[in-house]
């Protein structure tokens, strides 16, 4: 049966772009929402950003930023352990790393890109690099990471496509998110669609959201102000892991 299926990722407490790609979503008449990770850090409301992906996606995976919250890896996350409480950052390290099925025919691989990628990698990375990812057989390979949307037919190994981030999108300075339309769990081949969507959102209102948390000691909230009107990534190399 041909069915849509949205997948989001890095929302990154970016609760204005959660709730555009939301409604973006339900006005297709989309039911199904996976999430391949970064639910959490970065901006001013990950509580919020996580409780709608417990609540919205069939799948959540680990994003790196979820794994080094929810290990507390960084000390100066303090203001997104403090926000999130002890029961969500019980649960954050747990979701699985990656997911795999069959769409139309074609086995494919979903993932976040770190913490199973050494580093970030765009759909425009050397194929030398990329290509270990299709190992042993893998037709179709779809992660997020590095909030840049992307699509490559990766030589005889298969189509390799990126997401794009909700909450930080950079290139593009909108909600980004993708959506698979196939025939989910068949191994029959039949057509396969991938369609990269960009959403506009009140970007004013999560620069508020971020300044104000700032005050209260959200760590880079002036960088991720600058990501969020700009698309141009702003952190400091060397301060955190980027991204």
């Amino acid at each position: 049966m041909r069915e849509e299926i949205a997948l989001v990722a890095d929302l990154h407490g970016n609760w204005p772009a959660t709730q555009a790609v939301e409604d973006d979503i339900r006005s297709r008449g989309i039911r199904r929402i996976w999430c391949l990770g970064d639910v959490v850090g970065k901006g001013p409301s990950s509580p919020e950003t996580f409780d709608w992906a417990m609540e919205n996606c069939e799948i959540i995976l680990l994003g790196n930023w979820d794994e080094g919250i929810g290990k507390k890896q960084f000390p100066k996350d303090e203001f997104y352990y403090r926000q999130l409480g002890e029961e969500r950052m019980r649960i954050l390290p747990t979701f699985p790393v990656e997911h795999t099925c069959w769409v139309s025919g074609r086995k494919m691989r979903l993932l976040h890109g770190r913490p199973t990628m050494p580093e970030p990698l765009y759909v425009h990375s050397e194929y030398e690099v990329l290509e270990p990812y299709f190992a042993p057989d893998y037709d179709v390979v779809g992660y997020a990471d590095v909030h840049r949307q992307g699509m490559r037919v990766l030589g005889f190994k298969g189509l390799l496509f990126n997401t794009g981030s909700v909450g930080n999108g950079l290139g593009v300075a909108m909600a980004q998110y993708a959506i698979l339309r196939g025939d989910w769990n068949s191994r029959k081949l039949s057509p396969l669609d991938v369609t990269m969507v960009t959403v506009p959102y009140d970007r004013q209102q999560a620069i508020r959201d971020a300044q104000e948390a700032g005050e209260r000691g959200l760590v880079n909230a002036d960088l991720f102000c600058k990501e969020i009107e700009t698309g141009h990534y702003a952190r400091a190399q060397g301060k955190r892991s980027p991204l």
